[in-house]
Formats: structure tokens, sequence, C-alpha cells
């Protein structure tokens, strides 16, 4: 799967730069981003077990992270209309989930929530400034886990279903504003997620769902190694 999605990342950017060899390549370069993250949960608290599950126990509080990204931007018509085609890899901290049981409570997380994105933007850009936005499809590596060993044998079943993929491709829409001078782009975006972030939790052979939402604000700077007003 995960070949798949390298090889349709791949020829998103191909084409994108076929397609466009009648409109002007305006740009390319790399960046890398400070990610403030959150896996937002609208399930309540449910029992399994002898075990209370809580994803909301969590939810006021932000994880940071940092991720890199590689972009193209072609003009498109006239004026400052813009097609911005990004392939990137985001890592996070997890938004922990509360387990409480006989013996008192826990945060359990996934050390890091860790996806390759591919995203195509649109945007308009009037002088230094832009504005833009795009779906963006992401694939979901296998999370850094936590591995603690627990003597209550319900919260070790839990925990260690908690531990697998979550589903692996993913949608999400990103927005966002920016300025560019010399050869720096210094961008803010928001991203939220429009399919779920879910897990499944395999207990005493019955399925049960941990459904996600993962959100971030992105502050990004980016340096473009080709800029067609400095090459010609």
């Amino acid at each position: 799967m995960q070949k798949t999605f390298t090889t349709a990342a791949a020829l998103l950017l191909l084409g994108m730069a076929s397609s466009a060899q009648g409109q002007q390549l305006q740009t390319f370069g790399i960046s890398g981003s400070f990610n403030i993250a959150r896996l937002h949960s609208r399930q309540g608290a449910y029992q399994l077990g002898a075990v209370t599950i809580n994803p909301q126990s969590d939810q006021s509080n932000d994880e940071t992270g940092n991720g890199i990204t590689l972009f193209g931007r072609w003009q498109v018509g006239r004026g400052g209309w813009y097609v911005q085609p990004e392939v990137g890899y985001a890592s996070t901290l997890a938004t922990p989930i509360e387990i409480v049981y006989n013996l008192g409570s826990l945060s359990y997380a996934s050390q890091r929530v860790r996806h390759l994105d591919v995203r195509l933007l649109a945007g308009y850009q009037a002088g230094p400034l832009r504005l833009f936005a795009g779906p963006s499809l992401g694939y979901h590596l296998r999370n850094t886990v936590d591995n603690r060993v627990f003597t209550n044998p319900d919260v070790q079943e839990i925990t260690d279903a908690l531990a697998a993929p979550p589903t692996h491709v993913q949608a999400a829409l990103q927005a966002g504003t920016g300025v560019s001078f010399w050869r720096l782009d210094i961008n803010a975006r928001y991203e939220w997620g429009l399919t779920q972030y879910r897990r499944t939790i395999q207990f005493q052979q019955q399925e049960h769902y941990l459904h996600q939402n993962l959100q971030q604000i992105i502050l990004e700077v980016g340096y473009r190694f080709y800029n067609k007003s400095k090459a010609n």
C-alpha cells in the first residue's frame, strides 16, 4: 500500500509538470514546518470489560510536531492565480486517551503520528501576499507506540489493540496564507480531516472502533531553489 501511495505521489507531480507545459513554472522548493496538532474526538467514554476508555479526556491540549514538504508552483492563466502540488512528511505527538480501570487511570497515546501527504493547492498571489487552499491525501505510517506492560489483562489487551496502525489513507483540507520575499516563503496553514483517523480495538473477540479527526495548525518556512523572476 505504501508503494502504491508513493507511486501515486510521483505520478501526481509528473502529471502536474507535464500538464503545466503551457503554463508558467514560477518556482519550486522545500519547506520545513512546526505543527500544532490534535486528534479530536466526538466519541464519549465507553466501557470495554472492566476498563473505561475516554477519548475526550485531553481535548483542550495540543501536541507539537514537525514536517518537511517539496513543492512546485505554476501560474495559471493571467494574473496571480496559481496551482501548487506538494509531497510532504509530517510527524506529531499523539493526543492521549484516558484509560480508567480498577487500580486507577492512565493517559495512553501512540508516541508519534506519522504520515506522508500528497496535496494539490490552488491560490492567488498579489504582490508578496498569497492565499491558498486545497485537498490533502495522507498515508499514515505505523505509529511509534508505548510498550508498557500492565498486570491487568483487560488494560493490556486494549493498549495492545491501540498500538495497531490506524486506517491508512485519509483525506483532509488545507487553507492558509503566506508571504514571499527574496527566496523565502513564510506560510500559516490550517488542516482539518475529512475522513476519520480510525483504529480498530479487538477486545474479547469483538471489534470496537475509536474515531478521531486530525486537525493541525502549520507554521512553515520554505526556500525556493528556482524563482522565475530571479532566473530571468
